[in-house]
């Protein structure tokens, strides 16, 4: 039985949907954080969702998230992300 082979295209094209994603989200954090948000409710939404993109290094290693090191485990989450979004993916196509 052979296994799933990994699939590099899928795995930059998610690092890159994930990116994009999770720096949008973080500029909606910061706006709602700042007030300056004007009660929008999209905005308010996206800035929630940025607690689901920062989840596993920031929740985890809270301590260690200041300066540089915020970047790098939002760079980390994202590169986590695609990982298992390219399992799945990968997972899925083999099975139809």
């Amino acid at each position: 039985m052979k296994g799933n082979s990994f699939k590099p295209l899928i795995f930059i094209s998610a690092t890159l949907i994930f990116c994009i994603f999770t720096f949008i989200t973080l500029i909606a954090a910061g706006a709602v954080d700042e007030g300056t948000d004007g009660n929008s409710a999209l905005i308010q939404a996206l800035a929630k969702l940025f607690y689901i993109f920062r989840f596993s290094m920031h929740t985890i290693f809270f301590n260690f998230m200041a300066g540089s090191f915020f970047f790098l485990g939002l760079g980390i989450n994202c590169l986590f992300y695609s990982f298992i979004t390219e399992r799945i993916v990968s997972a899925l196509s083999k099975r139809n």
